[in-house]
Formats: C-alpha cells, sequence, structure tokens
C-alpha cells in the first residue's frame, strides 16, 4: 500500500478551475518535490494532501484512509501524522523557539513531564543541526535558522509525512544547501515521506527521489530526476532550460 494514493484529483473556484484530473502514488520514506510555473497549481495540491483544502472531486487516501471524505475531527487525528514547514518559516513571533517547537505537542498531548519536553526540545534542535537557541526569540534568529526550526517543530510529534512549501526561497545558496541536506538526512533517518514544493531547480534535482511538474492544473510528469531531464514533453523541456543549461556549463 502505498503511502499516499492520489485519485482523479480535482479542485475548482466558481470561477476557475484549478487542479484538473490529478492521479498518482507516493511510496514510504520518498521524496517527491513537485514544481511547475507560477498558478500552476502546486501550493492548491500541498493544501488538499494536507487538508487545509477540500477537493471538488477525488479521492486523496492517506495510509489507506480517504482524507476527502473525513470531518473536521477526524481528519485532525490525521493532521498529526503530518508536519508541515512553511515559505517564511511560520514561527510565533511572540513565543521563543522552546514554545515554537512544543506548541503542537503541548496542544495535542496534556500533561507531558517538563523533563520529556526539555528532551523534546534538545533533540529535534540537534536534528536541525542548531545549538542552544531555545530561549531565542524567533526575531534573533537569521532565515535560515527560522527554516531549521520550522523543521524543528514540524519534527515534534514524529510525523509520517513532511510537507515543505518552498523551502529555500529567499536564503543564500550556502543556506538553502544546508536546508536541502536537512530534509535528505530527515527523510532517510526518520523514513519520512516527504512532499516538497519549490521553484528552486537546483534543490529539486538534488534532493528528489522523484519530480511532479504541474502545468496548467494538470500533472505532466512524474519521474526520477534523470528521466525527467530526458523528457521529451516540450512543456517540460522549455521549463527545465535553465537547469540543463547550467549543467552543461558544470560538466
Amino acid at each position: 500500500m502505498s503511502a499516499i494514493s492520489v485519485r482523479n484529483l480535482n479542485y475548482e473556484l466558481p470561477e476557475k478551475r484549478i487542479l484538473h484530473d490529478i492521479s498518482f502514488d507516493l511510496e514510504s520514506g520518498e521524496i517527491v518535490s513537485i514544481m511547475g510555473p507560477s498558478g500552476s497549481g502546486k501550493t492548491t495540491l500541498l493544501k488538499l494532501l494536507t487538508g487545509l483544502l477540500r477537493p471538488t472531486s477525488g479521492q486523496i487516501i492517506v495510509e489507506g484512509t480517504d482524507i476527502a471524505k473525513l470531518s473536521e475531527t477526524e481528519l485532525d487525528v490525521v493532521r498529526l501524522k503530518m508536519g508541515l514547514v512553511f515559505q517564511y518559516a511560520a514561527l510565533f513571533d511572540s513565543l521563543t523557539v522552546y514554545d515554537n517547537i512544543l506548541f503542537s505537542v503541548v496542544r495535542h498531548r496534556k500533561r507531558v513531564p517538563r523533563e520529556e519536553l526539555d528532551t523534546i526540545v534538545r533533540e529535534r534542535l540537534d536534528a536541525v543541526g542548531l545549538g542552544e537557541v531555545e530561549w531565542l526569540m524567533p526575531s534573533q534568529l537569521s532565515g535560515g535558522m527560522q527554516k531549521r526550526v520550522g523543521l524543528a517543530r514540524a519534527l515534534a510529534m514524529n510525523p509520517s509525512f513532511i510537507f515543505y512549501d518552498e523551502p529555500t526561497s529567499g536564503l543564500d545558496p550556502i543556506t538553502a544547501h544546508t536546508i536541502d541536506e536537512l530534509i535528505v538526512e530527515t527523510g532517510r533517518n526518520r523514513n519520512v515521506t516527504s512532499v516538497v514544493v519549490s521553484h528552486h531547480l537546483p534543490s529539486v534535482f538534488r534532493i528528489s527521489d522523484r519530480v511532479a511538474m504541474m502545468y496548467g492544473g494538470e500533472l505532466v510528469a512524474l519521474s526520477t530526476p534523470k528521466e525527467l531531464l530526458a523528457s521529451e514533453n516540450k512543456t517540460v523541456q522549455a521549463f527545465l532550460a535553465p537547469e540543463r543549461e547550467s549543467r552543461q556549463q558544470r560538466f
């Protein structure tokens, strides 16, 4: 059984069709990146996979359960298996790093001993390569450090899935490479199924087991990075032209 199976997924607004007849499977532990031009439906697909939006029709089967049919209460239970890393980290400005990381733990698990909370924070910060920053405020952190804290928060509930929305956006190349390495290490070390929405082609081809390309609300390709680079699809070729040119220059 696949970790996530999407079948004939559609999402429409009164004035516009956003996604049309999307179907694919994600296997446990793999990293799949979703790329495509702006407005192609990438972020909408991510929101549907996490239950933040409801599809117009179709199925989203997460570990055997079609979340499109669940009530909000039932969906909240499934969401406990999911970690989200947002484009701009989305940390709570008024909370310390410590309290940001533990936000979901405190909300969903009652009366957790302080020693256990301390251990969760320390282990998650270690996992993302951060030192003793738990008592700092988000405003005291660099953009890259905020992204790492966002990942530490996503790991706090030991999720089976992590969804990343533009995780390297706004970062310098060295920091972006560090975030890429963390995504790969997290997936491999914790057997987490990862879905990454990204415009950054070097990151997409560096981290992904498979790459999905969206165009005009449709899934036009889903294959390994090597297969995608060799694709004869004209839409794929046009979108990947900068990455191909960059690779030719390097080699």
